[in-house]
């Protein structure tokens, strides 16, 4: 059966660094109160979790599937704001002493082959931008959030970024050399992984790549002692930092057999590295 997205012409790419996006509550939240300060903190340390509300006439707001739609990392309204979307950027790399930036430097050698990438959840853009510095010119990023969609075309002109999901890709079938997911199947619910590999497959041309990173199980699941045997304090303080931020699917995904997910989509599984505190996969669609 023919894809029905066979021959899509690319989305359009908004001028996300200049587009006015309305404030969420937590914006209009006076932080020099004592009700506002309250609110914000009970929000983070809350264990019975509140939806995110989105403003009223928030671009794609119909477009933004519900599970994205919550306080992953505690964030008080998720990146579904102004005033947390940035801290968000650069807290996350902060919070992950060094690791993800180097493994978005892995990611991008990884995809030096070809010219066309696609970052899924691409966040602030850091990724994509790593994939365009070793040469590639045609570079996408793809986030539900707006919020963060602004401050990556902000921060890196040269990428194209669009509004979307993993689990329905915008774009036509072998549109790209190689595929990227930084930290991202961790925050989709299982019944839609299987769902996001069949559409990556789809846009994957023969011999194309996906590269994935994500939280290692090991702090998940490795005991105290084991961690501090193999890891000292650092691994001490990922294990700490795995319990304490909101991720409602990540054991879910540590579940998901990937190997055999993949081969349901006709992708190849070549590399799978489980450190600490990152999971490094590479699969390869056949030629």
């Amino acid at each position: 059966m023919e894809s029905t997205k066979a021959s899509l012409p690319d989305p359009v790419s908004p001028s996300w660094s200049e587009m006015t996006l309305p404030k969420a509550w937590l914006d209009e939240l006076d932080m020099f109160s004592r009700e506002g300060l309250n609110r914000f903190w009970r929000r983070i340390f809350s264990k019975k979790k509140q939806p995110v509300t989105l403003p009223k006439g928030l671009c794609g707001a119909d477009c933004i599937p519900k599970y994205a739609l919550q306080d992953f990392h505690n964030l008080p309204n998720g990146v579904y704001s102004q005033r947390l979307s940035r801290g968000y950027i650069t807290g996350f790399d902060v919070s992950m002493l060094g690791h993800v930036e180097r493994g978005r430097q892995w990611i991008a050698q990884a995809l030096s082959d070809g010219d066309s990438f696609l970052d899924l959840g691409c966040g602030g853009g850091k990724t994509a931008a790593a994939i365009a510095s070793v040469g590639a010119s045609d570079v996408w990023g793809l986030d539900p959030s707006p919020y963060l969609l602004k401050h990556a075309a902000a921060d890196h002109p040269g990428i194209r970024f669009v509004q979307g999901v993993v689990e329905d890709l915008p774009f036509s079938d072998q549109r790209f050399d190689g595929v990227a997911a930084c930290f991202l199947f961790h925050e989709v619910p299982p019944r839609y992984i299987q769902q996001a590999l069949q559409e990556i497959a789809r846009v994957l041309k023969p011999g194309g790549r996906l590269v994935i990173m994500e939280p290692s199980a090991e702090q998940y699941y490795a005991g105290w002692r084991d961690i501090i045997r193999r890891y000292r304090f650092s691994g001490l303080y990922f294990k700490w930092l795995a319990g304490f931020v909101y991720e409602p699917f990540v054991r879910s995904w540590h579940e998901f057999d990937l190997q055999q997910g993949l081969s349901q989509v006709g992708l190849e599984l070549a590399e799978d590295t489980m450190g600490m505190p990152v999971r490094s996969i590479v699969a390869v669609k056949p030629g």
